[in-house]
């Protein structure tokens, strides 16, 4: 069970990248709603369907979605959804869970992509897949309490100021299978 949450963890991560060609390929061939749905399925959880397809260009609906490009977005990392403003002066996105994540990545030697702050919703699930995998169940179950309470709030945000399909069924399956996790893991 630790591996299929890993793996679907890690397609799911790419859903909330910057688009490539690669993606949109996956998306428009089928390959990521077979793959999403294989591994729900493996899970026992129902009802996840094929995303639809992209009505825009994907980069930018994704941009409109996530980066303010034009109107109202939802940031896609977790301290803009915490309570931790502290009367210090710093960005939005540099929260205490920007912190704790750089430093698990430090502890790994591993690089933060600059186009991307340390608690970017696809680098948490590429951390929880990195836990999963190596077997580390108490402190992927540590870490996803820690971590991913501020999904559902992430989703309201994005259904109430997005209008790409895509990534309104991205956030209700990133909501559906991290419940889903925390029923069968914590």
């Amino acid at each position: 069970m630790n591996d299929t949450y890993a793996d679907c963890y890690a397609v799911l991560a790419s859903c909330f990248q910057h688009p490539d060609d690669a993606f949109f390929e996956a998306v428009d061939d089928g390959t990521l709603a077979a793959t999403i749905q294989e591994c729900a399925a493996n899970l026992g959880v129902d009802g996840i369907e094929s995303p639809p397809a992209f009505e825009e260009p994907p980069r930018e609906a994704y941009l409109r979605t996530f980066e303010a490009f034009d109107g109202e977005y939802a940031p896609p990392a977790e301290s803009a959804y915490e309570a931790w403003w502290d009367g210090e002066k710093r960005g939005i996105l540099s929260g205490p869970p920007a912190s704790d994540m750089q430093q698990r990545y430090d502890a790994l030697d591993a690089e933060v992509p600059a186009a991307y702050p340390a608690d970017h919703v696809s680098l948490l699930l590429e951390y929880a897949s990195l836990l999963l995998e190596a077997g580390n169940r108490e402190e992927y179950a540590a870490f996803h309490t820690a971590h991913f309470d501020w999904i559902p709030a992430f989703r309201n945000r994005v259904e109430e100021t997005a209008d790409a399909p895509f990534y309104h069924w991205a956030v209700q399956t990133l909501d559906r299978l991290t419940t889903a996790a925390a029923d069968d893991l914590l």
